[in-house]
């Protein structure tokens, strides 16, 4: 464990040392200058669009550091042989993934806290009345997705290039928010039997998607958002056992 959290501490230092603070600088202008121009609104227009467009903006960026930081973090350690020195020593491979996921998923929830910390303070600013509860129902959720994301694109990683890695973690998103309602809406036996089949290997994103509850001020019973939980846990779980076996047989050059 004590290797696991080493690891982990140095991810974290590295995430630091990226971009991401640009994005949160970015979102935050943005965000101030909407809200500017929803002021000429009237109040339920300006409360429901400037909470769809924050919280819109929080699983966006929440989707884009999960991807583009979970690929550049295994593939810079492969790439430049980083890796070859850190397995000579006594770490093991799954001990290695197991320490830059806790730390890639850390920094996403400091990332998730202050945009949803940002948004409280601009809707206060602009008197826009939220529900506490509701908002922070759908942030729980949006980490939730971006963990079983982060495993879903550490299962690329170490088996495709970058941009192929991350084409097919963007495809995986839309599947997953898609599949369910193909299931439900499509009437042919034949392809729904084909959605139904790919419904059961893609994880269903659509059970983390709340933002137009959070926007209205409702929110889930606890006992849903815990089978919720349990659900993501399970989907992390098996793709992050999936890229542990593949990465296992790896070849890693020095």
């Amino acid at each position: 464990m004590k290797t696991i959290f080493s690891i982990a501490g140095v991810t974290i230092k590295e995430l630091l040392h990226e971009r991401v603070f640009y994005i949160l600088a970015g979102f935050a202008s943005l965000a101030l200058a909407l809200s500017l121009l929803l002021g000429q609104l009237t109040y339920a227009e300006k409360s429901k669009i400037t909470l769809d467009f924050f919280l819109a903006g929080i699983q966006l960026s929440n989707l884009l550091f999960s991807i583009f930081m979970g690929i550049s973090l295994l593939h810079r350690e492969l790439n430049l042989g980083w890796i070859a020195m850190v397995l000579s020593k006594p770490v093991s491979r799954l001990s290695f993934l197991v320490g830059k996921f806790l730390g890639q998923t850390t920094i996403q929830a400091l990332v998730i806290s202050l945009l949803g910390l940002l948004m409280f303070v601009l809707c206060k600013h602009n008197e826009i009345e939220i529900i506490p509860k509701a908002i922070f129902q759908t942030l729980l959720l949006f980490f939730l997705e971006g963990a079983v994301m982060t495993s879903v694109v550490y299962f690329f990683a170490v088996n495709l290039g970058a941009l192929i890695a991350a084409a097919a973690s963007l495809c995986m998103f839309g599947l997953g928010s898609f599949t369910e309602a193909a299931v439900k809406f499509n009437s042919d036996d034949s392809q729904q039997t084909f959605w139904k089949l790919l419904n059961s290997v893609v994880p269903n994103l659509r059970l983390f998607n709340m933002k137009a509850l959070g926007s209205y001020g409702l929110f889930l019973e606890w006992n849903q958002v815990a089978l919720v939980t349990l659900y993501a846990s399970v989907c992390i779980c098996v793709y992050f056992i999936l890229a542990s076996l593949c990465f296992a047989r790896r070849d890693i050059y020095t």
